[in-house]
Formats: structure tokens, C-alpha cells, sequence
């Protein structure tokens, strides 16, 4: 298939031109996907068992040229049978048996050929196995495309976790502020006699219990850091800021607009425009590496049966030789040659048929293995279809939570401050602003990474980065 012979080098040289420059505010996601692209070991074992292929194919067509050989003996004699040529009187050496000091009794010579040998007709398995030999380096190119597609999948999902993780961490960071605020408001109030001691340590031990969290996220954050790290070849230590993809929710007017907007239950349906769904589908079922390798490996054993099988049907080639000798009997020392030469191997005890239908089975099993990709494909692209509905229906509704929970905090600690309110909701109120921040930026990254998902299963990964979103 074409697109298997371009997949490989295709992908990898519209990343390797640049497919997305970093940007000022930190590194994006295209500049991961080059950089890592680059250094990953996998990809590039990839890239060697493509390159070992091409190699093959080359091995595979030099057996269409001459092959120039070369052939030297010493050649011993135990009765040689030469007639003497010592003297006209037959006065030749003194005993028949005697050693090659006589020229009518030499045992020994030296003999040397130069053959040019040409394949003329070989049952096609030079040309079946030729065709077998690019098949193969197709099929290596698709594994080296599905390889790359897999690892920026990978580093993508590492790049989300650690803008998640960060997140995670400024939210907690948030939480500890305000309890802190809280508990400092509790402790003057306290100290005035106008609040009681259990609110103060209420407040300070979920004061404790944030801070607790903040160390969790920050040991998190370290670690989605180390992971992002290794798939770009760096110090797992390395800090490198990262371009943001979730923006933070709205405030003020354009937050009430939200708010109004997710008034009522989501009317989209979380499927969507199945027309598109199955568009994506058919998408899928052309591009993705994976089927187009499997076809190849296919093909491949396709041609190898019938190379194998050409082993019984007679070849031909053409020799051209030139043959020297110091035999002292023989009037030319140096010669030359030339043979058409026809062998039929017309019966092998079956071993010819019997490896043939070997490599047919193993085809018929390969081709086996792609319908059940083909429809595991399939299924995965509905599934992440489905998945980018449903979290962008969430973006929506988190996001006009946020402005709720935050302004449900903000009355509650002004009712406090009045008495009008007693310390437990204040932290209720607290806990979930948090949740709300949370449950935010969680549908955020969850948009954009099932978009990825997605943009992979469709075997479309390639195109452009994500922008932020901004739905």
C-alpha cells in the first residue's frame, strides 16, 4: 500500500521540519513531540528494523546479477596415467612407480576457474522474493509510524499530566491560603470571646490536612515531571515550563452568562452527529499504520509462499568461466568457457509444497488478525468519540460551578464574620470550591485528552497540536 511505504518517513519528516515551534511562555506540545520524536530508543529501533528491511530488499534483488566466483586447488593424483614424454627412445624414468620428478608421471597440479554465473529463469523466486523484500519494508515503515504515533500519544498524556498535576497543586495551594485566612479570622474572634475554641481547632486541623495534600501534589507534580522528562531525554529533575491548555474559568459577567447558559439539564446528546462518528471510522480503518502493516505482512508471506514453491520448477542460468592449469600433459595451461546450465529439482519428497503451504497458513492468519483489528479499531474510535462528548458536556457545567462556588464562599464567610453562619459551612463552602476547581480543570484536560485519544484511534495524530481550550 502507498500510504504504508509514506507512513514512517512521512510522519517523521513533518515533525522533523517543525511541526509546532515552542512558543515564548514555555514549551508546547508540538515541541515535545519533535524533541522526543528525536531521542526515544524504541522509535529509533524502529527506524532500524526499517532501515534492516531495505537492507533485505537489496540482498534480495543482487540475486537478479552476475555472481562472480572463484575456484583454486592443488589436485593430486594416486595413479597417474599420463603417457611419457621424457624422449623419442622411451627412456623415461627409471621406474613406474617412482615419484613426479619424471614429466610422464606428474601427480600433482594446480587449477584455477573464474566463473560469471547469471540467473536467466528461476521458477520466480528471485522476483517473488523481491516483491516479498518490499513488502517487508512496507510493513517495517507502518510498525515505524505506529510506533511514533504510540509515543506521541504517550508524551502527550505525560504533558497533560504534568499541566494536571500543577493544577492540582495551585488548588491545594488555594485551599491552604484561605483556611489559613479562616483560621487567623477564627483566632480574632476567638481571642474577642465572640466564637468558641472548637471552631479554631476545626479549622486548623483541616488547615493540617491541606497542607498534608499540598505535599501529596507536589510529590505527584515531581513525579509527572520525571515521567514527561524521560520520553524528551532529559534530567528527570528538569524543570521546563509548559504552555497551558486549560484556561481558568471565567469571573464576573462572562461567569453569570455561564451560569445562565447551564441553567437547566444539557440538551446536546452526549453521542453527537453519527454521520461524523462513522466518517471517523472509515478514517480510521485507512490510515491507521497498524492495518496497513498487517496487509503488508500479508502480501509479504503471499509472495514468500511462491517463491518457495518455485524451488521444483527448473532453472536456468548462463556461465562464462576461465580455467587455468599446469598440468604438464595438457597443451592449453589457460582456457575459457562458456555453458547454458538447466537443473529440475522434479521431486523433493513434497518439502517445497509443504513449506509453501506453511507460509500460507501463517498469511491466512495475518489477514485473520487484521479483521480482528479492524473492528477493535473500531470499537476504540467510538469509545473516544463518545468520551469527547461527554467531557466537553462537563467543561460547561464545571465551569459555571466554579463561579457558584466560589461566590457560595464568599456569602458564607461574610455570614460568619456576622454570625450569621457557624464555622462548618465556611469549611463545607471551602471543600467544595475545591471540588469545583478540581472537577474544573479535570474536564478540561479530560477534553483535550480524549481529544488526543481520539486524533490517534483515527490515525490522524499527526496534523497539529491541540489549542487550548477555550469552549
Amino acid at each position: 500500500m502507498e500510504q504504508a511505504r509514506r507512513g514512517g518517513l512521512g510522519l517523521i519528516m513533518a515533525l522533523g521540519l517543525g511541526l509546532a515551534a515552542a512558543s515564548a511562555e514555555g514549551e508546547d506540545l508540538g515541541e515535545a513531540w519533535r524533541i522526543a520524536l528525536a531521542v526515544d530508543q524504541q522509535l529509533q529501533a524502529s527506524r532500524n528494523q526499517s532501515l534492516a528491511a531495505g537492507w533485505d530488499l537489496a540482498a534480495a534483488r543482487s540475486r537478479q546479477y552476475p555472481q562472480l566466483k572463484t575456484f583454486n586447488t592443488p589436485a593430486f593424483l594416486t595413479n597417474p596415467l599420463f603417457p611419457s614424454t621424457a624422449g623419442a627412445g622411451g627412456s623415461g624414468s627409471s621406474g613406474s612407480g617412482s615419484s613426479s620428478s619424471g614429466a610422464g608421471s606428474q601427480k600433482m597440479f594446480f587449477f584455477s576457474a573464474v566463473t560469471a554465473t547469471q540467473p536467466l529463469y528461476t521458477g520466480g523466486q528471485v522476483s517473488n522474493t523481491i516483491r516479498a523484500g518490499q513488502a517487508q519494508v512496507n510493513a517495517a515503515r507502518a510498525d515505524e509510524a505506529r510506533t511514533a504515533l504510540d509515543l506521541m500519544l504517550d508524551v502527550s498524556f505525560a504533558y497533560l499530566g504534568v499541566l494536571r498535576t500543577n493544577r492540582a497543586l495551585q488548588v491545594v495551594q488555594s485551599n491552604v491560603d484561605n483556611l489559613s485566612s479562616q483560621a487567623r479570622d477564627v483566632g480574632n474572634l476567638v481571642r474577642e470571646g465572640r466564637s468558641i475554641k472548637n471552631d479554631l481547632l476545626a479549622t486548623q486541623v483541616a488547615l493540617a490536612n491541606a497542607r498534608q495534600n499540598e505535599v501529596r501534589a507536589r510529590n505527584d507534580l515531581d513525579n509527572a515531571r520525571a515521567a514527561y522528562n524521560r520520553y524528551l531525554g532529559r534530567p528527570l529533575d528538569l524543570v521546563v515550563p509548559l504552555d497551558e491548555l486549560a484556561p481558568p474559568p471565567p469571573t464576573g459577567s462572562g461567569a453569570e452568562k455561564m451560569l445562565a447558559k447551564t441553567a437547566g439539564p444539557p440538551t446536546d446528546p452526549v453521542m453527537g452527529d453519527k454521520g461524523q462518528l462513522n466518517s471517523l471510522i472509515d478514517h480510521a480503518l485507512r490510515a491507521r499504520p497498524e492495518l496497513a502493516g498487517l496487509s503488508e505482512q500479508a502480501r509479504a508471506l503471499a509472495f514468500q509462499a511462491v517463491a518457495e514453491r518455485g524451488a521444483t520448477k527448473p532453472q536456468a542460468s548462463f556461465v562464462v568461466a576461465n580455467i587455468y592449469q599446469n598440468s604438464q600433459v595438457i597443451a592449453t595451461p589457460d582456457f575459457g568457457a562458456a555453458a547454458f546450465i538447466l537443473s529440475w529439482t522434479m521431486f523433493d519428497g513434497g518439502a517445497a509444497r509443504r513449506r509453501s503451504m506453511a507460509i500460507k497458513e501463517r498469511e491466512n492468519a495475518t489477514l485473520h488478525q487484521r479483521s480482528d483489528l479492524a473492528s477493535r479499531i473500531a470499537l476504540q474510535v467510538r469509545q473516544a468519540w463518545l468520551a469527547v462528548q461527554e467531557a466537553k458536556l462537563r467543561v460547561d457545567v464545571n465551569r459555571a460551578s466554579v463561579y457558584q462556588a466560589e461566590e457560595n464562599l464568599r456569602v458564607t464567610k461574610s455570614r460568619y464574620l456576622e454570625r450569621r453562619a457557624i464555622n462548618t459551612e465556611v469549611l463545607d463552602a471551602e471543600n467544595l470550591r475545591v471540588q469545583s476547581y478540581n472537577n474544573y480543570y479535570n474536564s478540561v484536560y479530560d477534553v483535550v485528552q480524549a481529544d488526543l485519544r481520539l486524533r490517534h484511534d483515527v490515525g490522524d495524530l499527526i496534523n497539529s497540536p491541540p489549542a487550548p481550550t477555550n469552549r
